[in-house]
């Protein structure tokens, strides 16, 4: 009963999110940052630990260094992004 209470919700997300656009069109930088907010959430461990893993990777010959964060600090900013 929960599968069907759970896809109801998420088509009745889907209804709103398609009369949302049509009623107040949406521009391609807030859609795009909409889908990545869709992504994080949906993130298995194996993928936040990829993403954690590119994060945190120094590039030398770029000049950029990792950002040393942890596994925690990830979990978080997912969060804080999907909420917004």
């Amino acid at each position: 009963m929960a599968s069907i209470d759970s896809r109801l919700a998420a088509l009745a997300e889907a209804i709103e999110r398609k009369r949302m656009e049509q009623e107040y069109p949406v521009d391609e930088l807030s859609r795009s940052l909409y889908n990545m907010g869709q992504r994080l959430s949906k993130m298995d461990s194996l993928e936040k630990a990829a993403l954690l893993a590119e994060f945190n990777r120094a590039d030398p010959l770029d000049g950029t260094d990792g950002l040393n964060l942890s596994m925690e600090d990830l979990e978080r900013f997912i969060a804080d992004y999907v909420e917004v």
